[in-house]
């Protein structure tokens, strides 16, 4: 039916909210920038029968550390928003690199830093459209 998809929102009631929505935006932008601006990834090993004790304590459920009985951590990378990086690799008794767990743990990193990129992508693009619809509503 013709007219169907009007808004019935006056101008100014529009404009409060495309405002509002650019405030809130920026809250949860500036909350994202002071997160994204480390990446950290950490890679255990648990003792085989562990994980519930360790992993379903409500009490844990968000720390950013994991700790308990057979917990190990063995390898751990930091990651600043300039690329500034630690990385802790993970050696035998002997002092060699333990690979297969350094593989797990490079791909994880990969990972992080692939998933950092597409968020910091869509922020932008959602503040650029806020900012579109603001210039727009004056």
């Amino acid at each position: 039916m013709p007219g169907e998809n009007v808004t019935t929102e006056k101008p100014k009631d529009l404009k409060v909210s495309v405002q509002q929505f650019a405030s809130e935006l920026a809250e949860k932008v500036a909350s994202f920038v002071t997160d994204i601006s480390e990446l950290e990834v950490r890679t255990y090993t648990i003792t085989e029968g562990q994980f519930a004790a360790v992993l379903d304590d409500p009490k844990k459920k968000n720390d950013k550390v994991i700790s308990g009985d057979g917990v190990q951590l063995r390898a751990y990378t930091r990651i600043a928003f300039d690329s500034d990086a630690i990385v802790c690799l993970p050696v035998n008794e002997s002092g060699q690199i333990d690979g297969a767990v350094w593989d797990m743990h490079q791909a994880a990193v990969n990972q992080a830093l692939q998933n950092r990129a597409t968020m910091l992508r869509t922020i932008g693009d959602a503040a650029a459209s806020a900012l579109d619809a603001l210039k727009k509503s004056r």
